[in-house]
């Protein structure tokens, strides 16, 4: 009986060097099979002792962060009832159920602190709008009235979640650097949207006194003198708008 054959390139091979072949295939593969699991296996060890290292690493950073948070959150309620100066390291500690040291650990000086509050409380919208967010609201407005009270509108706003920081900012201003840049900072802005919304006419001392107007003193002072604040805008307005109108004539 003839020998079982099978084709191998372009000749005819034996059943037993066929069964050779698929020896050696299976020994291949077998052996591929091996390297890989004996691979995890050395790996596994390797991961097991950096996963857990990795995520309290990362369960760290989260803490801290959060410790941050809570310190800067009662840094500007203690700040905007009692001061900035006024307002101790000990007290901020206890309001965030941190030790003092901690606090410290955070903010060395009122150089640090006085920043993070100042982003804080203008990232919880006493920030005024930027020049580009300012023209999207100008979008569609003809006249410089209405550019003007929009600006008025979203100024006021913005005094009105910020009150009691900003207002402890601006009577603090003189005697701490740090509150002197954030103030200076403010007035910048301001500058650049009244420009906008007023156009390049007004200059000199009316443009000085338009911004008076719709700086936050002024804002403050129309609320402690008992004017309602739903009418503070339309006030600061009309008197604002009354230079610029002069401006144009």
């Amino acid at each position: 009986m003839a020998p079982s054959v099978a084709c191998k390139g372009l000749r005819l091979v034996t059943r037993q060097e066929a069964l050779h072949d698929v020896g050696y295939m299976s020994g291949r593969l077998a052996l591929a099979i091996w390297c890989e699991y004996y691979s995890r296996e050395m790996a596994s060890p390797r991961l097991r002792r950096q996963t857990p290292r990795r995520y309290r690493m990362v369960q760290r950073a989260a803490g801290v962060d959060k410790t941050r948070d809570q310190i800067i959150r009662a840094a500007v309620a203690l700040q905007a009832k009692q001061g900035i100066a006024e307002t101790s390291w000990a007290s901020i500690g206890a309001a965030a159920h941190v030790s003092t040291a901690t606090v410290y650990r955070h903010f060395a000086s009122l150089d640090s602190l006085i920043p993070a509050c100042a982003q804080a409380t203008f990232a919880a919208g006493a920030r005024l709008p930027t020049a580009t967010e300012i023209r999207k609201l100008f979008a569609g407005l003809s006249s410089a009235r209405e550019r003007l009270q929009t600006l008025v509108v979203e100024s006021c706003r913005c005094y009105e979640r910020g009150e009691g920081w900003l207002d402890a900012c601006r009577h603090e201003a003189r005697n701490l650097p740090a509150l002197a840049a954030a103030v200076r900072n403010q007035d910048r802005a301001l500058e650049v949207l009244i420009a906008a919304a007023a156009g390049p006419r007004l200059t000199g001392a009316r443009a000085a006194v338009v911004k008076t107007l719709i700086d936050f003193p002024f804002w403050k002072s129309l609320v402690e003198a008992g004017t309602p604040r739903r009418q503070v805008p339309s006030i600061i307005t009309d008197l604002a708008f009354s230079l610029v109108e002069q401006t144009v004539r």
